[in-house]
């Protein structure tokens, strides 16, 4: 079954790349050498999955790789035209020696890109064959993690026990012209499906060699699984696009499953709930995450409302539009159960009275459903104060120092709840009131 996340959500974790120049989560694990390793990683961030088994094998990989160097050679364009290759029209579906030689006749009298295609395309084949091969005998029975087993013997199987086994006795020689065309005959119509298996091994092999590198890189960690009980504890957490991030922790479990954060604007509630939902999806397709330890449940689905905006197409204003993406969170966790939602600024496009009094129903309602989980921000203080006796939720605030009047923000997250407001202060600090002032005495 797959993990449930929408566009939306998507668009508000910035999974996938939109703008040019901006950053995105997978533009970190962009480090295949394969066009159909990009292709892969693009599927792994489609189709996340909410299949403990599965996600514990592609961690258990990416550690593989993350620890030893001896991977498969990759040959970027070998494997790009050896694609081009196996697409090419007029595949012989029959192994005739007549027809092998009048055709061979026919591209040496008279040749063309086609027949040059063909002539590298089996020979790149060879190539990519043998050293898989190898690379499959040499994998270690004894150590290496069950995923890669699974290769071993796939790549084994499909090579030795088939006529591909023929393009291993031909390795590094020139090949004649039957040679060429019994290949030709094997990889591109009675072994297609068998080449296309072998070549989606060495793209999701490229892809875990990738993300090992990223790991390395930002100092991502593993998740683990539970299945035993609802929860999310993560140590360390961090936005990756920071270059020195504050880091923080998040715990939510089935008893106090609603995480209320309050703090004053830019003291780093919106990234922190960004920091979040990124390591929960990361966690669903089985990569390492920004933080330095997580141990989560396997959800069935995220959604978030973090960059909402108005539908003026439909004639949405913004208060409306929140609403109905509060309506979306509550069918999604009866109709799927065990979903992360993630809020901030709850009804911000309100009036204060509506938004507290909207808040406070909302957010009872949701600590009430023990199989999801919930990490809300709001900027009504005294929303979370209303709440306070309510067992279910954690209240966790974003600390702020004054020094000397001013500000300073630690963007680290604190127990309780803040009492820091610092709207005049910005309103002041700007000169706002003084501006309009001077306006209305210069007419």
């Amino acid at each position: 079954m797959k993990f449930v996340i929408d566009k939306q959500t998507i668009n508000d974790l910035d999974i996938f790349d939109r703008t040019k120049g901006e950053k995105s989560v997978i533009s970190l694990f962009k480090h295949t050498i394969s066009k159909g390793g990009e292709e892969k990683l693009k599927d792994f961030f489609n189709y996340p999955i909410n299949d403990i088994t599965t996600l514990k094998k592609r961690v258990e990989i990416i550690k593989f790789f993350e620890l030893n160097t001896n991977f498969i050679e990759i040959d970027r364009i070998q494997l790009d035209l050896v694609e081009y290759y196996l697409v090419q029209d007029k595949k012989p579906t029959r192994l005739s020696v007549p027809d092998i030689v009048r055709k061979s006749i026919d591209s040496w009298i008279k040749p063309s890109n086609k027949s040059y295609i063909i002539s590298r395309g089996t020979h790149y084949l060879v190539d990519i064959l043998n050293n898989l091969y190898e690379f499959a005998i040499g994998i270690d029975i004894n150590t290496s993690p069950k995923q890669l087993l699974h290769y071993r013997a796939e790549i084994i199987n499909a090579i030795s026990n088939s006529e591909l086994k023929f393009a291993l006795s031909v390795k590094n020689r020139k090949l004649g012209f039957i040679e060429k065309g019994k290949l030709d005959y094997y990889f591109r119509y009675s072994h297609l499906g068998i080449i296309k298996s072998l070549l989606d091994i060495i793209y999701e092999i490229d892809v875990y060699r990738s993300v090992s590198l990223t790991t390395q890189k930002y100092g991502f960690t593993y998740p683990t699984y539970v299945s035993e009980s609802v929860c999310v504890e993560i140590k360390g957490l961090f936005h990756p696009f920071l270059e020195k991030p504050t880091l923080n922790d998040f715990s939510l479990v089935q008893d106090k499953n609603l995480a209320f954060i309050t703090g004053p604007n830019s003291a780093g509630k919106s990234t922190y709930l960004k920091s979040l939902g990124i390591a929960v999806f990361l966690a669903h397709i089985g990569f390492p995450v920004p933080a330095k330890g997580m141990k989560t449940f396997v959800f069935n689905g995220m959604l978030s409302s973090i960059n909402l905006s108005d539908n003026l197409g439909k004639g949405y204003s913004h208060f409306y539009s929140e609403v109905l993406r509060v309506k979306q969170a509550a069918e999604q966790i009866n109709r799927i159960k065990n979903t992360v939602i993630i809020f901030d600024e709850l009804f911000r496009g309100t009036n204060v009275k509506d938004a507290f009094e909207a808040t406070t129903s909302v957010i009872d309602a949701f600590s009430k459903n023990k199989t999801s989980l919930f990490a809300i921000s709001t900027h009504i203080i005294e929303a979370a104060e209303k709440l306070t006796d309510n067992k279910s939720i954690d209240f966790l605030h974003f600390e702020i120092t004054i020094n000397n009047r001013e500000p300073e923000y630690t963007y680290t997250l604190k127990n309780g709840i803040t009492n820091e407001r610092i709207g005049m202060y910005i309103l002041e600090k700007e000169k706002v009131i003084e501006t309009i002032e001077q306006s209305i005495s210069s007419n």
